[in-house]
């Protein structure tokens, strides 16, 4: 036991580092440099100037005490875990925005032009259907065959269905739902606690690193935030802003795109196990049927007409 909890203090340790500290004490070096070089133009970039003040620093009688110099390498630790905790706390609030309803004005305003930029693409959709049955052109191949599928890739890049959230990440992960349950009449959300207790370890592994990988995205969108707030002092904080969040915001639609098939091969291959733990009969072959996951619903929601399955 006691090998294992020094094993689990050296993994948090490790994270505690990776996650917090060292993002931290780069986001403090810029700092540094913001408030040292809060000048326009060239001098913005004055590596001379940095280094006047470094030396400054490195001659004043305060820094030949050992004390204060283990204080304020204290307080430098300190300060870079306590950006990083702010970073992660602006990565939960962006999680939040991006799967926010688009309900009210300006979410609302988002999701109606994402809704018209869907529309069109719906039409472009159509229009090359109606042209490849004109053509009877190869499903595979051919002219139309191949401008139906760019067609098709343009709508799904905006959403798989009519977008109802102000972003795409909310409208990917609103699909998940939505696609199970018209495929298996199961309603995702209150399957997937009961699910997750059914799956193996393997794929608890898998959908916690997507998971994973998705709240790093946001963090690093944090990161981005507190970056941005160097800008009115130092303006190419601007620009490492810019890379921050376009990075942020790649890595956030690639992990949610993971995510979303995860869910959707876990209900997939899965399903059918979850029915046998809450004691429904299932065929000894074949996929989820929509019965079965109607059947999954109605026990799990509690619905006044449950079903029981008969002995």
């Amino acid at each position: 036991m006691t090998g294992f909890l020094d094993e689990l203090g050296k993994k948090l340790a490790e994270r505690w580092l990776t996650l917090l500290v060292l993002p931290g004490l780069i986001y403090l070096t810029y700092l540094a440099a913001a408030l040292t070089l809060h000048q326009s133009g060239t001098h913005a970039f004055d590596v001379e100037a940095l280094r006047n003040a470094i030396d400054r620093l490195a001659t004043r009688p305060a820094t030949a005490s050992t004390a204060v110099i283990a204080l304020a390498a204290t307080a430098v630790l300190a300060a870079a875990a306590a950006s990083g905790l702010a970073a992660a706390a602006l990565g939960r609030l962006i999680e939040r925005a991006w799967v926010i309803e688009g309900r009210r004005w300006p979410a609302r305003l988002l999701t109606g032009n994402r809704q018209k930029r869907w529309k069109k693409a719906d039409d472009r959709v159509h229009q090359q259907t109606k042209a490849a049955v004109r053509a009877h052109a190869d499903p595979v191949a051919g002219p139309p065959a191949a401008e139906l599928v760019r067609a098709i890739t343009k709508r799904a890049a905006i959403s798989l269905d009519v977008p109802q959230r102000p972003t795409w990440i909310g409208d990917r992960l609103r699909a998940v739902d939505q696609r199970l349950l018209t495929a298996y009449d199961l309603d995702l959300t209150s399957a997937w606690p009961r699910l997750w207790l059914t799956v193996p370890d393997v794929a608890r592994t898998e959908l916690a690193a997507a998971r994973d990988a998705m709240a790093a995205a946001a963090r690093l969108a944090g990161w981005a935030l507190l970056y941005l707030l160097l800008a009115p002092w130092w303006w190419p904080a601007l620009l490492i802003a810019a890379v921050i969040i376009l990075t942020a915001w790649i890595r956030a639609r690639t992990a949610t795109a993971a995510l979303a098939d995860l869910i959707e091969a876990t209900v997939d291959l899965y399903g059918r196990d979850l029915a046998t733990q809450l004691g429904i009969p299932v065929p000894a072959d074949g996929p989820l049927a929509p019965e079965i996951g109607l059947k999954i619903t109605t026990i799990l929601r509690k619905d006044p007409e449950t079903y029981r399955p008969t002995s």
